[in-house]
């Protein structure tokens, strides 16, 4: 006779599958100078934008994101950027999201 406690069902479930669907990677966004404007400044924020936006559980902390924008600057917005981080290193202040998009804007 069958022992229910101590013997294999007779019917045993196969564990499920678990498939797994990576997301494609999106390359990283043109870097922005700001002296040809290709791309625009308004393009080109636009595409920063959306892929922080896909990434959003890559860039989670502030200063993720905006270390990540001012890696995507060069020539006179890098230089913006750097001038930016220095005077708020100096005034002894840290950078947040919404102080720095509301900067970049101007």
């Amino acid at each position: 006779m069958w022992d229910r406690k101590h013997s294999p069902s007779p019917h045993k479930l196969q564990d499920p599958v678990r498939v797994t669907i990576e997301k494609p990677v999106l390359d990283k966004p043109e870097k922005f100078s700001g002296c040809d404007m290709k791309p625009t400044f308004a393009a080109w924020r636009a595409r920063v934008g959306n892929y922080l936006k896909y990434y959003k559980t890559t860039y989670v902390k502030e200063t993720d994101k905006i270390a990540f924008v001012g890696n995507q600057m060069s020539g006179n917005a890098e230089e913006w950027y750097e001038a930016r981080a220095a005077q708020l290193k100096q005034q002894n202040k840290e950078d947040d999201w919404k102080s720095f998009a509301s900067a970049i804007e101007t």
